[in-house]
């Protein structure tokens, strides 16, 4: 294939790498063995050891830029000395992995819109801060030439309140993690939530749903709660109070810890109203665990047939699944089998390919 070259913009404020900084982890080695034409430049910031460290073989060039830390000042460079560096360059295509606003580029640009969160939960962010990024992003969306959305749901989003046109939105799912078979032997008295501690993943709702469930108190089971603090923390915090020993917290955990509690639980439950996708929900299906997740945003896309729906803000719907999936080991192994069938569906290959197609396109 002919060489062209794409700048890459993977700068942002997260020194352990989120969804976005995953997104493009997983996605960039796939683009370059989609193209061979392909030659990367990855812009990124000093504190993001994951891109610092990768190895992405010889069509990737790696550019440490010293942007700054905090978001304000990050914001205001994004928008004037990122364009200079892209500029400087002879790229054919800047690729924003996430909704970044770089008004100065003189050439095309790929956005990936992972969620529009900050137009639908906007107390999430804070009003203030939510309304100016409101702004910015739109500015942003109606910048870019193309915007991926990871979902249709996000593609909605993108055309309801960033004003984009349809013409100009492109759906490429994420993909998914290569499944890990286990026997239903492994499975503990245990159901797994992973997440940030935000009010929008519906935690304290699967607390209480958890705790007022006599059968699950009589059998044993415990609920397992991963992730970083956020703006539910002290809800979380008050709900699972005097229940310490049956709701565990263990915030952060490395990958190893991590792998094994998909691997031995009994079902992951995912409650969220606002999900762009939901990346977690196809990390549990590949590690075999039986999912009980929210009918909302774009969890049911993701979910399909695989799992359990439940109502939004639903405690008695989410408790009565968690005790069906507890009580029926045909359910049980039905949601396994159809979670590893689900994740065929989702390929990081298939969306590296419809990646480096746009790319080209808009490249000629």
């Amino acid at each position: 294939m002919s060489p062209f070259h794409v700048l890459v913009n993977a700068i942002n404020d997260n020194a352990v790498p989120r969804g976005p900084d995953r997104y493009l982890l997983e996605l960039l080695p796939r683009l370059c063995a989609a193209d061979s034409g392909l030659r990367v430049t990855l812009a990124h910031a000093p504190w993001q050891a994951a891109f610092a460290d990768a190895e992405f073989g010889p069509q990737v060039r790696k550019l440490p830029v010293a942007a700054p830390r905090t978001p304000a000042a990050r914001l205001v460079w994004q928008a004037v000395e990122f364009p200079r560096i892209a500029n400087r360059l002879d790229v054919q295509v800047t690729f924003l992995p996430n909704l970044i606003w770089t008004p100065g580029l003189r050439g095309p640009s790929v956005m990936t819109a992972h969620d529009l969160l900050h137009f639908r939960y906007p107390e999430k962010f804070g009003r203030l801060k939510a309304a100016l990024l409101r702004r910015v992003i739109r500015l942003a969306l109606r910048r870019s030439d193309a915007v991926i959305a990871v979902s249709e749901f996000t593609a909605s989003d993108v055309i309801r309140f960033g004003g984009v046109p349809r013409n100009r939105i492109v759906t490429i799912s994420e993909g998914g993690p290569s499944p890990t078979r286990r026997s239903n032997a492994a499975a503990q008295k245990v159901f797994l939530f992973v997440g940030k501690l935000e009010r929008t993943k519906g935690i304290t709702d699967l607390i209480h749903a958890f705790l007022h469930s006599d059968y699950l108190t009589r059998s044993g089971y415990r609920l397992v709660i991963v992730g970083p603090d956020g703006n539910a923390r002290d809800e979380v915090a008050a709900a699972m109070r005097g229940h310490e020993d049956r709701v565990l917290r263990p915030g952060f955990v490395a990958e190893a810890e991590l792998q094994d509690l998909y691997r031995t639980c009994r079902g992951f439950v995912f409650p969220s109203v606002a999900e762009g996708f939901g990346l977690v929900v196809l990390e549990a299906m590949a590690h075999g665990a039986p999912v009980i997740a929210a009918r909302a945003t774009s969890l049911p896309e993701v979910v399909g047939e695989a799992g359990l729906l439940v109502p939004p803000n639903d405690v008695d719907a989410l408790k009565e699944a968690m005790e069906r999936l507890a009580q029926d080991d045909a359910l049980y192994a039905r949601l396994q089998d159809a979670g590893y069938a689900r994740l065929q569906r989702f390929s990081w290959e298939q969306a590296a390919e419809a990646t480096a197609t746009l790319f080209r396109r808009l490249a000629a």
